[in-house]
């Protein structure tokens, strides 16, 4: 089927927009060493699915796996987490992702950690 002919008639369509700001920003800390990827979930040593606190640093499962990087969050407030998966950054503060210049070296050292080299067209 022709993407024309499933948008014709449309009258909504739907993407995900990450927040460009959100207060828990500053909650972030900076860096103090490289983010691996392959490091376990601390709770249960699932790999694959897991998020890293911008808080604290530590590394939990998705929700979709134990849900515990959620239970860290609600656990000690700590509101900001980046995907390993998808280096996405997510707020459980805000309930959305989001996407700042300021967050550029967590991104960057997780998708070295991933891919061997540098991200590439910065932020």
């Amino acid at each position: 089927m022709n993407c024309d002919v499933i948008l014709e008639g449309a009258t909504e369509l739907f993407a995900v927009t990450p927040l460009s700001w959100c207060a828990h920003l500053e909650d972030n800390q900076p860096l103090t060493q490289d983010l691996d990827i392959s490091v376990p979930c601390m709770e249960c040593g699932h790999v694959g699915e897991n998020w890293v606190c911008l808080t604290c640093y530590k590394v939990y499962c998705s929700r979709y796996v134990n849900e515990h990087m959620l239970f860290h969050s609600i656990e000690t407030e700590h509101k900001m987490v980046l995907s390993y998966s998808d280096l996405s950054t997510w707020c459980y503060g805000c309930d959305s992702y989001v996407h700042n210049i300021e967050l550029l070296p967590m991104k960057d050292s997780a998708y070295r950690s991933k891919f061997g080299r540098p991200l590439e067209g910065g932020y």
